[in-house]
């Protein structure tokens, strides 16, 4: 395979993988109320998942053997924080009427993200151990340098289409509040199933089934 086809079939698995796109509507969920923001937010999603995929495409499977860190375990881990996430976004971040009696069904303060804009939305939402295990698998193939050239400039572009999906896109939807919390409910069960999904495939990774 020449190193362009390689490029050229590594930058559409990233795409794939990563999916600047469609995620910038959970984006849209998880900043709806902070709008003026979201600049700032995109700004980190893109140092996050640059240094986390372009350092796995050059040191990536040498970094993870020293440090003895397993792809499967680390798949276990982020998919148990995106399950978390995905259902406080199902429940809309409220506490059960057990949990907190009558108290529990007061107005919810609105919430920043800014504490989940990197980890769990950044790592592993969007560059997860899939993503991160085609790079360092991409980086391994070719001649010479072409792999890990050929991951870098895929990684790019993919980067680079972020605020695509996230800022241009987002901006454009008009959704009346009902519909934003219809729309969060059920983008928390889905990122919910992919934590779980993330889970699974950790475990049959971790534990080498096929």
């Amino acid at each position: 395979m020449s190193a362009f086809e390689l490029t050229i079939q590594a930058t559409i698995a990233m795409i794939l993988l990563v999916d600047p796109f469609i995620r910038g509507i959970f984006f849209r969920m998880l900043t709806e109320n902070e709008p003026e923001r979201r600049r700032e937010y995109v700004g980190r999603i893109m140092m996050t998942i640059a240094i986390t995929l372009g350092g796995a495409a050059l040191v990536g499977k040498e970094l993870l053997d020293l440090v003895g860190i397993n792809l499967g375990a680390f798949g276990l881990a982020g998919g148990l924080v995106l399950t978390l996430m995905g259902f406080e976004m199902l429940f809309g971040g409220e506490p059960t009427r057990a949990q907190g009696g009558a108290s529990a069904h007061d107005e919810p303060a609105p919430k920043s993200a800014e504490d989940s804009i990197v980890v769990p939305y950044a790592i592993p939402f969007m560059a997860g151990p899939g993503a991160i295990t085609t790079v360092i698998t991409i980086a391994s193939a070719g001649e010479g340098w072409s792999g890990p050239v050929a991951a870098l400039i895929a990684v790019s572009i993919t980067v680079a289409l972020i605020p695509v999906g996230h800022l241009l896109l987002v901006n454009r939807m008009n959704m009346s509040p009902q519909t934003m919390a219809i729309m969060t409910r059920f983008g928390g069960l889905f990122v919910a199933t992919i934590g779980i999904q993330l889970m699974l495939d950790g475990i049959k990774r971790y534990f080498g089934i096929t």
